[in-house]
C-alpha cells in the first residue's frame, strides 16, 4: 500500500553529492520533505512505497545511465515529475528525455533559480484545477480533452458544444481555465468573455483557432483574454501555456533553444561538438506532434 506522504526524492550514489543537493533544496524550503536513494534498487523501493512529487536523478547513477534506470522503473515513475541532472546535456540525451516524458533537465552545479521553479511546479501538483473545452466540433473536443488529460497538472475537465452551454456551466462550476474556439455555435465574442469573467474573476480564457491570431484577438480586444493557441497545437504547446497561466517558469525541455543556451561545461569535461545527426535534427521538433492527428 502506498503511503500518503509526499516528498522530493534525491537519487545520487555519492553521499557527498546527495548532501549537496539536499542542502541546496533546504536553502529554498527549510520545511521540504526529502528522501534519498543511493542505488536503483533503493530508488525503486521508495517509489513503490511512497508518493513522490519530484525525483532528482543524475545522468550517471550508481554506474548506470540515469535514463536507463528511469526507463526500467516503468509505471513507478509516472506519478512523479522526473528531473535529470548533468553538467552538460547533448542533443541525444535531451531528445531521449523528452521521449521518456521527463519533466526537466537541469545543469549542475545546481542554480537556485532552477530549483525554485522545480519547487514551484511541485506546489502546482497540489492545486486541483478545473478546465472547460468550448468547441462545436466533437473531434476537436476529443483531441483537446486527451491533451489536457495527459498534461501533468491535476485537471477536472468538462466540455461544452455551444456558447450558451458554456455560460450555463460557468454558473454552476468554478472554472480556472476555458479553452474556447470563437467559431463555436452561439459564442458571442468579447461579450461572452466579459460575462464569464465578471462572474468568475479567477477564470482564464484562452482562445484557440486555425485562423490568424491577430484577427481573432482583434475581435476580443476589449475583453480580458489570457492567451491564444493556434490550431493544431500539441502537448508541449499546452504545457507551455499551463506554465504561463500559472506563473511558473517552463522547464528546459520546453525550451527549444536550451541546448544552445546551456552554460558551457568545464574544459576538462567538454566534448568536441559533432555535426548535427538525425537525432539532433529530431530534437529541434516538437515531441509527439506526429502522433496527433487533428481533423
Amino acid at each position: 500500500m502506498r503511503k500518503t506522504r509526499r516528498t522530493v526524492l534525491v537519487a545520487e550514489s555519492s553521499a557527498k553529492g546527495r548532501e549537496g543537493i539536499l542542502q541546496s533544496l533546504l536553502m529554498i524550503d527549510p520545511d521540504l520533505s526529502i528522501m534519498q536513494a543511493d542505488s536503483p534498487a533503493s530508488l525503486g523501493n521508495i517509489l513503490s512505497n511512497t508518493a513522490i512529487d519530484v525525483v532528482l536523478i543524475g545522468e550517471q547513477f550508481a554506474g548506470m545511465d540515469g535514463l536507463d534506470v528511469i526507463e526500467q522503473l516503468g509505471p513507478l515513475r509516472y506519478s512523479s515529475l522526473t528531473v535529470l541532472l548533468a553538467e552538460h546535456f547533448n542533443t541525444a540525451t535531451l531528445e531521449r528525455s523528452r521521449k521518456l516524458s521527463l519533466y526537466d533537465c537541469i545543469q549542475t552545479p545546481l542554480r537556485q533559480s532552477d530549483l525554485q521553479r522545480i519547487l514551484m511546479r511541485r506546489e502546482a501538483q497540489f492545486n486541483k484545477l478545473s478546465a472547460l473545452i468550448v468547441d462545436s466540433q466533437p473531434a476537436a473536443r476529443r483531441i483537446i480533452f486527451k491533451l489536457l488529460s495527459d498534461c501533468r497538472f491535476q485537471l477536472m475537465i468538462s466540455e461544452a458544444e455551444s456558447g450558451p452551454l458554456a455560460v450555463s456551466l460557468t454558473k454552476a462550476i468554478p472554472y480556472h481555465l476555458l479553452l474556447v474556439d470563437p467559431e463555436t455555435e452561439g459564442w458571442q465574442g468579447s461579450d461572452m468573455v466579459k460575462k464569464i469573467t465578471a462572474r468568475q474573476q479567477q477564470c482564464l480564457i484562452v482562445l484557440m483557432s486555425a485562423r490568424d491570431e491577430a484577427s481573432i484577438l482583434a475581435q476580443h480586444e476589449d475583453a480580458d483574454v489570457a492567451g491564444f493557441l493556434k490550431k493544431p497545437f500539441y502537448p508541449n504547446d499546452l504545457e507551455r501555456l499551463m506554465h504561463q497561466l500559472l506563473g511558473i517558469p517552463p522547464s528546459n525541455l520546453l525550451n527549444k533553444n536550451f541546448f544552445e543556451e546551456q552554460a558551457l561545461p568545464s574544459p576538462a569535461l567538454s566534448d568536441v561538438q559533432q555535426p548535427p545527426s538525425d537525432i539532433d535534427q529530431a530534437a529541434q521538433s516538437e515531441d509527439g506532434n506526429c502522433e496527433i492527428v487533428w481533423l
